[in-house]
C-alpha cells in the first residue's frame, strides 16, 4: 500500500532565542553539560520536554544513582565534579542515601535518590549557574549555517507554536540522539538485528512489610515468582527483576517490568510499550500479593511518568567505545570521565538480565572525548545514552553517574570552543582535563 504525503507548506517562524550553547535533553547529561556551560560564561539554555529535569532518574523514576563506583570490594569512587555537588545539594535535602550494596550483586553499589526532589534541585541548581531553561519543548528540526556540516540551532514545537532557537554550539543530551539524527549524523540502533534492549515501566508500590522484606533476597524473588508463573495465572514472563526500598521512607520499587521488540523512537510502538508495561505492573502486583513475604497488602502508589528507555540510537562519532574496551578497563588519552558499571543487558529474546563485569576487580574504563563528537557536524556535541558506543558498550556507559561524567566534559568543550571561537575537533582533550581536574572531576583513581 502507497504511503500518503503531503507538502507542508512554506512558512517564516520566529527566532526566539541566541545563545552560545544550545542543550537538548534534561537528563543528567543535560543538567551537568549546560551547569559546565554556563559556570564557564557560555550564554546557555537547557530545553526539555518534560516539566522538569532528570530525564530517565524522574520521568523514568529509576530512583538510584548507579556507576559512580568500581565493582569489587574497594567500589573506589569515580565520578566526582558537578555529579557531587548536585549530590551534595540533595543531601541537604534528605533525598539521597549513602552507599548501599545491591541486592542483585555484593560488588555492586549504588545510592538511592526520591525522583521528585530531585527534579527541584536539579532546576535550582542549574539556574543558580545562570542556565537559562525552556520545559515542555521538543527540538524538531535543524537549522544549517552550512548544509551538513554546520548548525545555526534548533526548530522546536512546543504550546507557544513552532519557532526557531540559535546556538554557536549544540549539545544532544536527548538519550535518543534526536538532534544528532535529524542532523544526518549516522547511528546504530540495537545490537545488529535491529533488536534494543527491552523497556521497562518503573512502578513503585505502598503497604509493605519493611521487616519481612529485609530478608527477601533477589533469588527468593526469582524462586517464589517461577511458582506464580507454573500457575498459569499471572500475565508476565520476566522474573528475575529488582525490587528495593526506595525513598521516601515507605517506598518500594519494582524494577522487574520487560516489553520486548518496541522502539521508543517510534510513538505508535512507544504508545504499545506504555499500556503493555502498565498491564505487566498489575500482573505483578497480584502475584507479589500473593508469594512474597511482607507484600500481603501492597498497594500500587505511582507509575513512572514514561516508560524506560535504555536503548535507542547511538551516534557514530570519531571512536565507538567497544565492549572490549569496557570489560578490559581500556584507558585512552583524551579520557573525559571513568566508568566500571557491568555490562547489563536487558535481553528482550530472553526476557532476563545478562551481567557482565569487568575482568578486573575495581578496575575501570575511560570514556574518550571523541566519543562525543558525532561524524560530519562541526559544531554538535552527544553527551549521555545516545554516546558513540557499541550496543555492548553502551549497556555500560547508559548509567546516570557516566551521563553526568560526559555531559560535564561536553559542556567544557562546548564553552572553551566559544570562547576561543575554535572548532570543538581543534580544541585539545587536555585543555578539557586540566578544567575537569580543577572542577573536581575523578579522571584516574
Amino acid at each position: 500500500m502507497a504511503v500518503k504525503k503531503i507538502v507542508e507548506e512554506a512558512r517564516e517562524i520566529e527566532v526566539k532565542g541566541e545563545y552560545d550553547v544550545l542543550v537538548i535533553g534534561g537528563g543528567p547529561a543535560g543538567i551537568a553539560a549546560s551547569y559546565a556551560a554556563a559556570r564557564a560564561g557560555a550564554r546557555t539554555l537547557l530545553v526539555e520536554r518534560y516539566g522538569f529535569l532528570g530525564g530517565m532518574g524522574t520521568a523514568g523514576m529509576v530512583g538510584s544513582f548507579c556507576g559512580f563506583f568500581t565493582t569489587g570490594r574497594l567500589q573506589k569512587l569515580l565520578v566526582g565534579g558537578i555529579a557531587s555537588t548536585l549530590l551534595g545539594r540533595l543531601k541537604e535535602r534528605g533525598a539521597v542515601s549513602e552507599k548501599g550494596i545491591s541486592r542483585v550483586d555484593p560488588r555492586i553499589g549504588s545510592m538511592r535518590f526520591n525522583p521528585e526532589i530531585f527534579k527541584l534541585v536539579a532546576e535550582e541548581f542549574v539556574t543558580a549557574a545562570g542556565v537559562d531553561l525552556l520545559f515542555h519543548t521538543f527540538a524538531v528540526e535543524t537549522v544549517w549555517e552550512k548544509k551538513g556540516s554546520k548548525l545555526s540551532g534548533v526548530i522546536v514545537e512546543n504550546k507557544s507554536g513552532r519557532s526557531a532557537l540559535f546556538g554557536k554550539t549544540v549539545i544532544d543530551t536527548t538519550g535518543d540522539a534526536d538532534v544528532a539524527c535529524r542532523a544526518g549524523v549516522p547511528f546504530e540502533i540495537g545490537d545488529g538485528t535491529g533488536k534494543a534492549q527491552a523497556l521497562t515501566t518503573m512502578f513503585r508500590m505502598i503497604h509493605v512489610d519493611a521487616e519481612k522484606m529485609r530478608d527477601l533476597t533477589m533469588t527468593a524473588v526469582k524462586t517464589l515468582l517461577e511458582e506464580a508463573l507454573k500457575t498459569g495465572e499471572y500475565g508476565f514472563k520476566r522474573i528475575d527483576g529488582i525490587v528495593n526500598p526506595a525513598l521516601p521512607q515507605g517506598i518500594v520499587s519494582a524494577n522487574i517490568i520487560n516489553v520486548p521488540d518496541l522502539l521508543a523512537i517510534d510513538a505508535w510502538q512507544l504508545t504499545r510499550a506504555e499500556m503493555e508495561g502498565r498491564r505487566q505492573a498489575f500482573e505483578y502486583i497480584r502475584a507479589f500479593k500473593r508469594y512474597l513475604p511482607g507484600f500481603e497488602h501492597v498497594e500500587l502508589s505511582s507509575f513512572a511518568p514514561q516508560i524506560g528507555v535504555r536503548e535507542t540510537r547511538r551516534v557514530q562519532g570519531q571512536y565507538v567505545l567497544q565492549e572490549e574496551d569496557v570489560l578490559k578497563g581500556r584507558k585512552f588519552e583524551d579520557a573525559i570521565g571513568l566508568g566500571a558499571w557491568p555490562v547489563e543487558i536487558h535481553d528482550p529474546v530472553a526476557r532476563r538480565i545478562e551481567w557482565k563485569f569487568l575482568e578486573n576487580e575495581d578496575d575501570y574504563y575511560a570514556i574518550p572525548m571523541r566519543c562525543l563528537l558525532p561524524r560530519n557536524v562541526e559544531n554538535l556535541l552527544v553527551a549521555g545514552r545516545c554516546m558513540s558506543a557499541s550496543h555492548v558498550a553502551q549497556a555500560s556507559t547508559r548509567v546516570i553517574a557516566q551521563a553526568f561524567a560526559m555531559g560535564e566534559a561536553g559542556g567544557i568543550l562546548a564553552a572553551q570552543s566559544v570562547n576561543s571561537k575554535l572548532p570543538l575537533r581543534e580544541i585539545p582533550a587536555a585543555s578539557v582535563q586540566k578544567e575537569l581536574k580543577q572542577q573536581g572531576a575523578i579522571l584516574g583513581v
